[in-house]
């Protein structure tokens, strides 16, 4: 299986239903992957498969956004050089993750479409929105998909998605033994409002039942020296 259907396999073991299995018959409208209807929440998995932020057309774009932007403190490029987010002004660094992850901030935008054309059509009122970010370790990291999915949702927009989970793991890609390596899970609100623990406990112990892998606790600061790509 694939990394979309591993996480969708993780979240029905952990009590999820598919959202098509509650819909209206020849319901034609958006929707989401899975329902908690006992917890009203309601989950939009989206699997990130190519490195975006690797490609050399992502690499010409930010030069050519460096170049229209010498101004306001972004570098002259010669040649193949390496620069950190770090080294650059905030503004320029926050314009250079938008163009590597624009992917991320497209599918923030179509799962709060998704997630609250389910939600109308089960008739469920003020309903949880999670979205779900499954990844290998790329090199568009978790840090990165957490601060885009941030600058995605800020100034109210997205209403209909509370929460993001990113998973970063090899487990679901060809090839890959989910017991040689780690994966790393992580819950983040966009405004206080947390997914209920005993589903993202169930959630973590599905995960482990899954792919072998056991779970254990760590604070995300930790996580990169655990093997996270950050």
């Amino acid at each position: 299986m694939d990394q979309h259907e591993l996480m969708v396999e993780v979240l029905r073991l952990a009590g999820g239903q598919a959202v098509e299995d509650h819909l209206a018959s020849g319901y034609g409208g958006k929707k989401a992957d899975i329902v908690f209807k006992d917890a009203n929440i309601v989950v939009e998995v989206k699997s990130i498969a190519t490195d975006r932020a690797a490609s050399p057309e992502v690499a010409d774009a930010i030069v050519m956004m460096f170049q229209k932007n010498v101004a306001e403190g972004a570098p002259i490029i010669f040649g193949q050089v390496t620069i950190g987010m770090h080294d650059l002004p905030v503004p320029i660094a926050h314009k250079a993750l938008r163009i590597m992850g624009k992917r991320v901030q497209r599918e923030a935008t179509e799962a709060n479409k998704q997630i609250k054309a389910t939600a109308a059509a089960l008739g469920m009122e003020n309903p949880y929105g999670l979205l779900v970010i499954i990844t290998p370790p790329f090199r568009l990291d978790r840090e990165t998909i957490v601060w885009l999915f941030g600058d995605a949702v800020k100034g109210g927009t997205c209403r209909a998605v509370n929460g993001l989970l990113v998973v970063e793991s090899m487990a679901g890609t060809a090839g890959a033994d989910p017991l040689q390596s780690n994966s790393f899970i992580s819950f983040h609100s966009r405004d206080g409002r947390e997914c209920p623990l005993v589903v993202r406990e169930a959630i973590g112990a599905a995960w482990g039942t899954v792919t072998g892998q056991r779970m254990n606790r760590a604070d995300a600061d930790d996580f990169s020296a655990l093997g996270a790509r950050s």
